[in-house]
């Protein structure tokens, strides 16, 4: 049963409603990685039980959600739901679930339920998801944020409003207070250490603007976050949350340790176990692990550039990991044999560029995954030795 099945009659809340934050631990599965956070709404509306759940997490699914995904065009829906479905999941995936009582006034509850209400309309139930910005967290933070303001927020409509616009009307205080200086990069690491491949290919996507400090209401994204912001908020001196938050269900799954085939592990061994090759090898030129890196690159640089000019993402852009995963590697690829001399500048250059970018990495705006940098010596070592043929060919000819 939904709420959005008695919205014609524009039902009035009882006395006795009841509005709450549901948290919901990480699951073992990347895209509940993070948790997720939700609103449920306890009340006898017109003479029938409502126990329902407004979510912001969910997604239509179709031939294209792929692409659209892949291009930052995937749109969310805020969806209504029986309590008792919600919980189902969590129950069946054994994470926890932590209920927080909204300790609002008549007013702003009925505020708060005309908001949901009409943002679960057809016409106004998506929104462009953006995990850093504007996410199942993050509207729920602004919906508190627009029941409990003096004025009426309708008119900022639903599709995107600006963090800006909300705190001109904003009565909430959030006191607690992060530790100083932390990214929107560093804040996700923790979940990220129990996927380590997850971990390397969110790090090589996401561009510099995560390397920016999270300031007041940035780390909200997270549900965990969230929910410790909403324990201190106060609303002229009153605690916006009733203490201590409930548990609904125990967390009783086990995250993955993240050690053992890491990507860091597998970069360092593929490492060495080239300076055994070259050691033992006296062949001039490179060797299969050599072009098997030069791809390796070329394809990441690729990635990097679709993300950078060709997607509507905010988080890919200005990526520095484009100093060494370069997609000109490709062209080399294929061109070294032909063109000798293209083959040594650019080797050359190459060298050099990452040399220096290892060097200068604490300089750097932007922090790189730790796999990155025995990926880099792999690369350097590969590049000396297409020098190093580019050269021999050169003068092989030159005697002839």
């Amino acid at each position: 049963m939904s709420v959005g099945s008695v919205n014609a009659t524009n039902p009035t809340l009882t006395s006795r409603a009841r509005f709450s934050l549901l948290t919901c631990s990480p699951g073992a599965d990347l895209y509940s990685l993070f948790g997720h956070s939700a609103i449920r709404l306890q009340d006898n509306i017109g003479g029938r039980w409502f126990d329902v759940v407004f979510n912001y997490g969910t997604f239509r699914f179709d031939e294209y959600f792929y692409m659209k995904f892949a291009r930052g065009k995937l749109d969310y829906v805020l969806e209504t739901s029986r309590y008792d479905d919600f919980i189902l999941e969590y129950e069946y995936d054994r994470r926890g679930v932590w209920e927080q009582e909204i300790l609002l006034t008549p007013i702003e509850k009925q505020k708060l339920f005309e908001l949901l209400q009409e943002n679960a309309r057809e016409e106004n139930c998506t929104y462009r998801y953006d995990f850093f910005y504007d996410n199942c967290s993050t509207r729920i933070r602004d919906m508190i944020m627009r029941c409990v303001a003096n004025e009426s927020t309708m008119n900022m409509g639903f599709r995107f409003v600006p963090l800006h616009d909300l705190l001109q009307v904003n009565r909430i205080d959030f006191p607690y207070e992060f530790p100083q200086g932390r990214t929107y990069r560093q804040s996700i690491q923790t979940y990220l250490d129990y996927q380590p491949w997850s971990d390397l290919g969110i790090d090589l996507a996401l561009g510099l603007p995560c390397d920016d400090v999270a300031g007041p209401f940035g780390l909200m994204f997270l549900p965990d976050s969230l929910m410790r912001e909403f324990e201190y908020a106060t609303v002229d001196g009153q605690l916006l949350c009733a203490a201590p938050r409930q548990i609904l269900m125990p967390t009783l799954n086990t995250l993955p340790s993240g050690f053992g085939l890491s990507p860091f592990n597998i970069c360092v061994a593929l490492l060495v176990l080239q300076l055994v090759v070259i050691g033992w090898r006296k062949k001039i030129g490179p060797n299969g692990l050599d072009k098997f890196m030069v791809l390796i690159a070329g394809l990441i640089g690729v990635l990097i550039v679709f993300l950078w000019f060709f997607t509507d993402h905010t988080t890919t852009l200005w990526n520095w990991n484009v100093l060494w995963a370069n997609p000109l590697h490709l062209l080399m690829l294929l061109f070294a044999n032909r063109f000798t001399a293209f083959a040594r500048y650019y080797a050359l250059a190459m060298t050099g560029l990452i040399s220096l970018t290892i060097v200068l990495y604490p300089l750097l705006p932007q922090s790189f995954h730790p796999a990155t940098f025995p990926l880099m010596l792999l690369l350097i070592i590969a590049f000396v030795q297409y020098y190093r043929k580019a050269t021999f060919t050169k003068s092989k000819v030159s005697m002839l």
